[in-house]
């Protein structure tokens, strides 16, 4: 915003925080130009958001008197920011607003588009960072999808087998895909077992080496056993670069 300085510190001093009750140990106040200009102070940290964009945003709200700035709509603007979280707004004593921001954590690709957090909810940046596994499904269960792939995985922890992808397609049947390209038809009930299953007879049996070795995909959804088909052309499927498709 034009007309903005920085006036407050960073690592302010313990009695400075004591004084005003505020928890954070990492304030900047920005004050615009003019006597009757307002103070923001932010507190958190965003890698996706800078200072200087936080107070643009900001601006507009700080042209109000004191007990008239709209903190409501503040916090909605910020909250358009696809990667702030833990968005708190608040009037600071005697004119100014305190905002505290933080960055989502992405753990997963969502789709083709998308990101999915560490609290299970979805959203949608400019661009996505490398290096993720890619999960799947109506959004309405991500956070369940997200469990599932947390289950699934820690079954495969002690295997030489990685989990790179699930997916909850719309009829409800579970789809999933190892780091060597391997595909895994579930089902929609007893994944964990099923995936137990593979891991016991498939992955711990040399007789099934060669067999997986080419294989497109292992069918568990037999109640005592399981299929393997077609011939696998992509033999690695690993984390680390962008679904642009």
């Amino acid at each position: 915003m034009k007309g903005l300085k920085l006036r407050g510190l960073r690592d302010v001093t313990l009695g400075a925080v004591l004084l005003f009750g505020v928890a954070a140990c990492t304030w900047q106040g920005l004050k615009p130009d003019g006597d009757d200009a307002r103070t923001l102070y932010l507190s958190g940290h965003s890698d996706h958001v800078s200072d200087a964009e936080l107070a643009r945003l900001a601006g507009p709200y700080l042209k109000a008197s004191y007990f008239d700035i709209d903190l409501a709509g503040l916090h909605e603007r910020l909250a358009d920011q696809p990667w702030l979280t833990d968005i708190q707004v608040s009037r600071r004593f005697p004119s100014g607003i305190e905002v505290h921001v933080a960055d989502r954590k992405p753990v997963a690709y969502w789709g083709q588009e998308q990101l999915l957090d560490a609290n299970g909810q979805v959203f949608t940046p400019a661009k996505r960072p490398k290096g993720l596994i890619s999960l799947n499904g109506p959004e309405t269960d991500a956070a369940k999808v997200y469990a599932q792939y947390r289950a699934l995985s820690g079954i495969l922890a002690d295997q030489r087998a990685d989990l790179v992808s699930l997916t909850l397609d719309a009829s409800g049947d579970w789809q999933a895909r190892l780091n060597n390209g391997l595909e895994l038809r579930l089902g929609r009930a007893h994944l964990a077992q099923r995936m137990q299953r593979f891991v016991r007879f498939a992955l711990n049996r040399s007789a099934a080496e060669d067999a997986l070795a080419s294989a497109a995909y292992v069918d568990l959804r037999y109640s005592d056993g399981f299929a393997v088909g077609g011939t696998r052309t992509v033999t690695a499927s690993t984390p680390g670069q962008e679904n642009t498709g």
